[in-house]
């Protein structure tokens, strides 16, 4: 197994098989290791891995409001309801000039 540590020595990657520039790894595993893995959560400690006691899960950064392009479906959306009214109105127009309506 390799291991990638950060200047922290929390894992932030591993790999099974393959070649991911870490640290190679023959050691003991912890039971939960492959099932609780999130980078940070476990240390390289003293040749070892262990569970990081001062781990914080990151909290992920929503969105407030909607995004660019959220907002340009929007316009959009706006734009052929525009449009849409302008035809029926024309239409309506039309029809009068014809005389369909009188």
């Amino acid at each position: 197994m390799q291991l990638v540590i950060n200047d922290k020595n929390e894992i932030t990657a591993y790999a099974t098989v393959g070649d991911i520039g870490g640290t190679e790894y023959t050691g003991d595993i912890p039971d939960n290791f492959y099932s609780d893995f999130s980078p940070a959560f476990f240390l390289f400690k003293d040749g070892g891995i262990c569970e990081n006691s001062n781990y914080v899960k990151p909290v992920p950064n929503l969105p407030t409001g909607p995004t660019s392009l959220e907002q340009i479906v929007m316009q959009q959306a706006m734009t052929i309801t525009q449009m849409q009214q302008t035809l029926m109105q024309q239409s309506k127009d039309i029809a009068t000039l014809k005389g369909v309506n009188k």
